[in-house]
């Protein structure tokens, strides 16, 4: 916490120095935590790949659903997953989906960006199947 340790010093009291310099200076460290954790780095094209990357699937999506059946897998590419929506999913349904998506995906980068159009895929599994 915040306060911990917590010294208190009045006008007419001697200030206990050793105390305090101890809980600064000789005290283990708290263990670290999202706030104090640096973001890893991602690479500069980042936002670019994502947006790209969800939009291409996005749109593989709605040009297979013209030709399938309800409930059919759809083969996205650039990933061994498949799209199981077990029905048709309109555009807004999959761009609300998508904007999540990348919501959370600017929070909590991926070091590979290969791996995003499979992550996006079981996102849209996991969400809207």
């Amino acid at each position: 916490r915040w306060d911990s340790p917590m010294f208190t010093i009045l006008p007419e009291s001697t200030p206990a120095f050793e105390d305090i310099f101890g809980a600064l200076y000789l005290r283990k460290p708290p263990p670290p935590n999202q706030s104090t954790q640096n973001q890893p780095l991602a690479p500069t094209n980042f936002l670019y790949e994502l947006d790209r990357t969800t939009q291409d699937v996005v749109s593989c999506i709605m040009s297979a659903q013209k030709t399938q059946v309800d409930g059919d897998s759809i083969k996205v590419p650039n990933t061994t997953e498949l799209v199981s929506l077990g029905r048709k999913v309109s555009l807004a349904d999959l761009t609300r989906a998508r904007r999540q998506y990348i919501t959370y995906t600017k929070m909590h980068p991926v070091e590979d960006t290969a791996r995003l159009t499979t992550l996006f895929v079981q996102y849209l599994n996991s969400t809207l199947g």
